[in-house]
């Protein structure tokens, strides 16, 4: 039996855009502070929005952000180096992914 989501049928929950204002509701972060991580580089706006629109996932992201920030004490460029090593390890476990199932390969 299906489960209803809440979402209208057909709508993709990966490609939910939320405001700015949605995405500090969500987070509990200052609409300033998210700012400052996208004049960064450690949050993209959605391609192709009109005005600044993060895709869903960028709450996960933001939380990773702020436990790096807050609770282990690393400073801005710290972060950038870990996200970027963190976005570099998740691109080559899906292009892993994707050769296993290629080849036929079970884990």
């Amino acid at each position: 039996m299906e489960q209803d989501s809440g979402r209208p049928s057909g709508e993709d929950p990966v490609e939910a855009l939320l405001s700015l204002e949605d995405l500090s509701r969500a987070t509990g972060l200052h609409p300033a502070q998210i700012e400052t991580f996208v004049q960064f580089g450690l949050l993209e706006p959605a391609a192709g929005a009109v005005r600044e629109m993060f895709a869903v996932a960028a709450v996960d992201r933001l939380r990773i952000i702020t436990r790096l920030r807050r609770d282990l004490g690393v400073n801005l460029a710290g972060v950038a180096a870990i996200m970027e090593m963190r976005d570099r390890m998740e691109d080559l476990q899906r292009e892993i992914e994707h050769l296993r199932r290629l080849l036929g390969v079970d884990r």
